[in-house]
């Protein structure tokens, strides 16, 4: 191939693209004007193209011959090199188009299981249907794979970048509003007439942490009243929230769709204490920025984002 012979030769370096085009036109037309017109240079930006081609190449390439020009020998044997760089550069630049009922692509998504139950159920019909041969692998929330999402190694993630651990390397894109709120049983104490910021930390809570450990903003927000409340109990699966709290007098503070998933007849969805309203926040698909421009992501993160607008 031609790339492998030009690596031995002088000032590699300053042989670029353009001027293996040149070089393909000249080889093709044995013309310096007709190579000019093919590549839509100027005859003199073309001389200067010949010239370069004949230093580095260390051979004439276009010799005179009667009125006209012809290729030397060596030109002449690089005709079918040259041609084949060309075509097999315009294959390798050119843009990549992602056909989903051909693709056997294989992704791994992460996020909480209340959020993979909300939003994967419609984009997995479409997935399958559109892409019979891609594989889909679901995977929970933990500390291992936050780090294989900001390590590339999952291909997409759902949850809250305000929130939680610093991620690098990471995009996001967001997908619908959420805000904090108290689920408690039925008859607790604190049910009516509003919740005090002293009740609040008198009460005994559970706390959701897919490490098990910490307290987060919450706590943080209580010391600035000179407050600190009782951590009871820990739980690592949102799922398990509803029969835990309706069965104790625990209140446990957790994202409102969370808790609309969970709800049921035993318990009560409260405001915070108006000191504890944070913010709405947003929940984000969440990818590593290696996956940005490559098409059977951007297909899939497309989905994603259609069907939450779509149940929004």
């Amino acid at each position: 191939m031609l790339y492998i012979n030009l690596m031995h030769q002088e000032h590699i370096l300053n042989v670029d693209l353009n001027l293996l085009k040149a070089l393909g036109a000249l080889l093709e037309t044995a013309s310096v004007s007709k190579a000019a017109e093919h590549v839509n240079l100027s005859q003199p930006a073309m001389s200067r193209a010949l010239n370069r081609l004949q230093h580095v190449m260390k051979d004439p390439l276009l010799v005179r011959s009667g009125r006209g020009m012809v290729l030397t020998p060596r030109a002449d044997a690089l005709r079918g090199p040259v041609q084949d760089a060309l075509a097999g550069l315009s294959g390798l630049l050119k843009p990549q188009v992602f056909d989903p009922s051909q693709a056997q692509d294989r992704f791994r998504i992460m996020g909480p299981d209340y959020l993979t139950q909300m939003i994967l159920p419609p984009v997995l019909g479409q997935v399958f249907r559109l892409a019979p041969q891609v594989q889909i692998d679901i995977e929970n929330l933990s500390e291992e794979a936050i780090t294989d999402l900001c390590d590339g190694k999952i291909s997409l993630g759902f949850g809250v970048v305000e929130y939680g651990p610093v991620l690098e390397n990471v995009r996001s894109q967001s997908l619908m509003r959420d805000r904090q709120v108290c689920l408690m049983r039925r008859g607790h104490p604190l049910c009516d007439g509003g919740m005090t910021l002293a009740g609040y930390a008198a009460a005994s809570h559970a706390l959701l942490s897919i490490t098990g450990k910490g307290g987060g903003w919450i706590d943080d927000a209580l010391k600035q009243h000179g407050l600190t409340r009782t951590i009871a109990l820990r739980i690592t699966h949102f799922l398990t929230i509803s029969a835990v709290i309706a069965a104790t007098d625990l209140i446990i503070t957790v994202p409102e769709l969370l808790a609309r998933q969970v709800m049921t007849e035993d318990l009560r969805l409260v405001a915070p204490p108006e000191e504890l309203r944070a913010p709405v926040f947003t929940v984000s698909q969440i990818w590593h920025e290696r996956f940005t421009e490559d098409p059977a992501h951007q297909w899939l993160r497309r989905l994603v984002k259609s069907a939450c607008q779509h149940s929004g």
